[in-house]
Order: structure tokens, then sequence, then C-alpha cells
């Protein structure tokens, strides 16, 4: 199998690490007390418990041992280039069905701490993942025939990304490549993107807490950036800064709505 067969990662550790900690920055002290406590039961595959940044990027770093949860990283929705449009039908298990299903968990109060602890560092994973737009997407046309596995095979040229997908996994440039942020990086980034880009400036997204249409919104960004590349797979300058503007917004968006959906479900013992 091809190792572009499906897109590999959504934000890195860092892009995850962000969402986490914007989400843990609004979260109201119950609720951080209670995310704490179920981080507390490692989970399967990790023998020690994690902060809850580090969580957010739990999912990813089991996938060397298991691949019993790729599909659960991405929802593939099909954009048609003009020259072909094959008949695809969305697959499930996706990032939807593994929102829902984990979100069931942290909500039932009979779930064990076990299960409720896992279930936390999917959920938290699962809201970075969809919010990158180049996990939402599948782009079909004469020269991809299979699809481009969410910008796997659309590659890159002179751009030190190899595939437009690495460019968005990476942040767009935004931090560097291959290079984990420390926590007080992760801090300070996170509290400058909410400075930029507070909560009320979101409006009516926040609202809307259905993950199909989250995924909606990730893929309409995805036709409208992601593919500002010319038809000879450059990004030009204005389209590196496009594409982290919208690696910020959807970063802190996905943390607004990580901490709202926790508030709502611990507000009380």
């Amino acid at each position: 199998m091809s190792i572009f067969a499906t897109p590999l990662y959504a934000w890195d550790s860092n892009g995850h690490k962000l969402v986490a900690e914007i989400a843990y920055e609004n979260l109201t002290p119950y609720a951080k007390r209670t995310v704490l406590q179920l981080l507390q039961t490692p989970p399967p595959r990790y023998l020690y418990p994690l902060s809850f940044s580090n969580s957010a990027a739990w999912a990813d770093w089991i996938r060397p041992s298991t691949s019993q949860y790729d599909t659960w990283h991405y929802i593939n929705l099909p954009y048609c280039g003009s020259d072909f449009c094959p008949n695809q039908k969305t697959a499930s298990p996706n990032i939807v069905t593994a929102i829902a299903k984990d979100a069931t968990i942290l909500k039932n109060k009979q779930a064990t701490a076990l299960e409720q602890g896992t279930a936390l560092r999917f959920y938290t994973h699962w809201l970075g993942d969809i919010h990158q737009p180049m996990h939402t997407i599948r782009y079909y046309s004469s020269s991809y025939p299979q699809g481009d596995a969410g910008g796997n095979r659309y590659l890159l040229v002179d751009s030190l990304y190899p595939n437009l997908h690495a460019f968005w996994d990476e942040g767009c440039g935004l931090w560097p490549q291959t290079k984990n942020l420390n926590k007080k990086q992760i801090r300070d980034l996170a509290k400058r993107w909410q400075a930029l880009y507070p909560r009320q400036i979101f409006g009516a997204a926040l609202a809307d807490n259905y993950p199909l249409n989250w995924a909606k919104d990730s893929y309409a960004l995805a036709i409208e950036y992601g593919y500002e590349a010319t038809s000879q797979h450059h990004l030009s300058l204005k389209a590196q800064e496009n594409a982290q503007v919208i690696c910020q917004k959807q970063i802190v968006l996905a943390g607004y709505r990580l901490a709202q959906n926790l508030n709502a479900w611990y507000a009380t013992p």
C-alpha cells in the first residue's frame, strides 16, 4: 500500500498542543480539575499520565502500534476538478463519527475513568484534526483519479514541504519544521493568538455544535485557501500568508470549541 493512501497526520504535535492549551485556558475551574483527574488514568499503549496539552498528540503517537483508528483522523469530502468527478460516497468510520462516539462516552456519567480518560485524549485530538482543512477533503481530477489523499499526493515544488498536506500539518510555516515547541512557546503562542482572535469574532461558528458542519467549514477553507498553489504546484508568498491566517484561526476556534463542550459536560460534579 502506498504511504499516501490516506492522510498521515493532521496538525503536528505543536498544532495539537496549541489547541489543547487554548482550550485549557478557557476551562472553568471544575472542568480543569475533572480533565486532569481523568488524565491520571494511563490509556492503552501509553504507560504514564500526560499533561492536557501533551495528551492532545497521543492519538498520533500510538499510530505506529495500531492501525485501528487510522480512518478516524479525517473525512474524505470529495472536491472534483472540472475534468473528472467520480461517484464517491463518504466512508465511515471517519472523524465525524469518531467525535460523536467519544463525545457520547465523555457525557456518560456511568463510563469508567479509563473509558473517559481514553475518550478525552481522542476527543481532544479529533477537535484539532477536524479543523485542519486538508483533513476534510479529497481532490479528484484526471491527474488524481483516486484522489489526492488530502493533499498528500499533491506534491509541491520550490518548497520546504514535500506536499500540500505536510505544509498544513506543520502550521503553514508558523513554527519550525520538525521542531517541538517547548511549554513556554506553546503558552505564549496560545495567548497571542487568542488576543488576535477573541471568542466574539467567531460568533455563530461557536454556536454551531454539529461536527459535520465543522468538517464542511474546513472543507470550504481547503478549497479556497488550501489549493491556492498554481497548476505548477508552487505556493506563492501570498498563498502562504493566507494559509497562515487560516491556520491560526482554525487552531484558536478548535480550542474554543473544545473548551466550550468540556465546560458544558463538566459544569458541576
